[in-house]
């Protein structure tokens, strides 16, 4: 019975300190080395441009382009012609000579117009290219915001695989060990040393383990699909990014500053703008409108070369419009008020996401402290008990308890590194910084690997 004791205790020892190692050894090797980063940043780049949601805001930009060039086209030179070709199906002259020399003539006529249009003094116009080129640039805010959002997610899914991953694997280590210690109980049960109660909670623990494994799985494949819709060309992170603790802002002051050159923050600016100047467009309509025209016209291309040629300055003013044009200002004037309050709202809303970001960020060692404190607490427990295991001053149930709060505590961990990260990838999307970050880390990175 001593011998069987004693291969008991060596076959746990053996097993345990191999699980020691190799958790040891995951906590350890959890970020990508510097060819792993460039990898993987020059994979979500390109996975960026070829995405829709890019492609999509690449077309609205060029749409609003293309509106802002129709509009600079009101303030150049027009150039039309007019054509006019007329065939006579009843004619009727009281003198009858006139009959002879006018209706050969009247029966087939073919006319022609050259007009040349240029602007001279138009506020309308001018205040609504200006409005168009403030549109213009909100819009490629706009897209700027749309490839960040992406961006952002790119990355925070790369954390969620390897989180999961991560885990997963620890779990699945954990799995193991429960199995082997059950096998163990099951071996003292079997030869009376054990009661049956011993077996009933072992099973229990290791059925808890295998749960935990199933849901943490689960969790990985559905990372792991969304991971694959948005860069269906890279393998799915096994590890966490690494972020460069000098791009991040850790003074308030400076933050504030930073806030301002969000991309929604500076399109709803542009935004404003352009209301402001839609206010002018309103009121404009009161102004008159000059244009000069050059007219040539050319008639009966089939008979003498007669023509007029004359130019002309035309004055349009709108005196009455049934109050169409005070209703125009009210209305330029509530949207303006709308885009301010919107672009408040906004601001204050910012203000709120990237105080509760910064407060998490300059709490990151702490926290990060407090997690491994406790998950390096519980392996040390966890040793101590399998060293007392072999003075039999333990049982195999407080070894069971030890691997529980041994693998809650490096799933803790885990998940609190992925926290941290993820707040620092959210700063740099809140300052608008997250795409630049990645284009020059992939330099970096390239060459920490030359």
């Amino acid at each position: 019975m001593k011998v069987l004791n004693k291969n008991i205790i060596i076959i746990v020892l053996s097993f345990m300190g191999h699980s020691v190692s190799i958790f040891s050894e995951a906590n350890n090797d959890t970020e990508m080395n510097p060819q792993e980063q460039y990898e993987f940043y020059d994979s979500l780049i390109s996975s960026i441009k070829d995405h829709p949601i890019y492609l999509e805001a690449q077309a609205s930009v060029e749409q609003t382009k293309a509106s802002l060039d129709i509009t600079r086209s009101g303030n150049k030179p027009q150039i039309i012609f007019q054509g006019n070709i007329r065939n006579s199906l009843l004619q009727k002259f009281e003198n009858p000579l006139s009959s002879l020399s006018e209706s050969t003539r009247d029966q087939h006529r073919t006319d022609g117009s050259i007009i040349i249009q240029q602007s001279l003094f138009d506020r309308t116009i001018m205040e609504e290219i200006e409005k168009q080129e403030y549109i213009f640039k909100g819009d490629i805010f706009e897209k700027q915001q749309k490839v960040s959002e992406l961006t952002k997610e790119m990355a925070l899914v790369c954390l969620d695989t390897a989180a999961y991953k991560i885990i997963s694997d620890l779990i699945d280590i954990s799995v193991q060990s429960h199995s082997e210690i059950l096998n163990r109980i099951k071996m003292r049960v079997d030869s009376g040393r054990a009661a049956q109660a011993e077996m009933t909670k072992a099973k229990a623990r290791f059925a808890e383990a295998r749960a935990k494994k199933i849901a943490m799985d689960l969790k990985l494949k559905s990372s792991r699909a969304t991971f694959m819709q948005l860069m269906p060309n890279t393998k799915p992170c096994k590890k966490f990014i690494n972020i460069d603790q000098k791009d991040l802002i850790i003074r308030k002051t400076i933050l504030e500053d930073e806030l301002e050159n969000n991309f929604n923050l500076l399109k709803a600016s542009e935004i404003i703008k352009a209301s402001e100047t839609n206010l002018e467009l309103a009121k404009s309509s009161y102004k008159p409108r000059i244009n000069f025209e050059l007219r040539g016209d050319r008639y009966d291309f089939t008979g003498p070369k007669n023509y007029d040629l004359y130019a002309g300055i035309n004055v349009n003013v709108d005196i009455y419009s049934g109050g169409k044009r005070s209703a125009m200002v009210r209305l330029a004037k509530e949207k303006l008020k709308s885009a301010r309050l919107k672009r408040e709202i906004f601001k204050k809303s910012l203000m709120a996401s990237s105080e509760s970001n910064f407060v998490e960020i300059i709490n990151t060692k702490n926290r990060l402290d407090v997690f491994n404190n406790a998950y390096e607490s519980y392996g040390d427990s966890r040793e101590k008990l399998r060293l007392q295991f072999e003075s039999s001053n333990v049982s195999l149930l407080e070894l069971l308890q030890a691997e529980r709060d041994y693998i809650e505590s490096a799933e803790l961990f885990i998940l609190n590194k992925k926290g941290v990260i993820s707040s620092q990838i959210n700063q740099l999307f809140l300052t608008s910084k997250i795409m630049k970050y990645f284009e020059e880390n992939i330099q970096n990175d390239n060459g920490a690997i030359n």
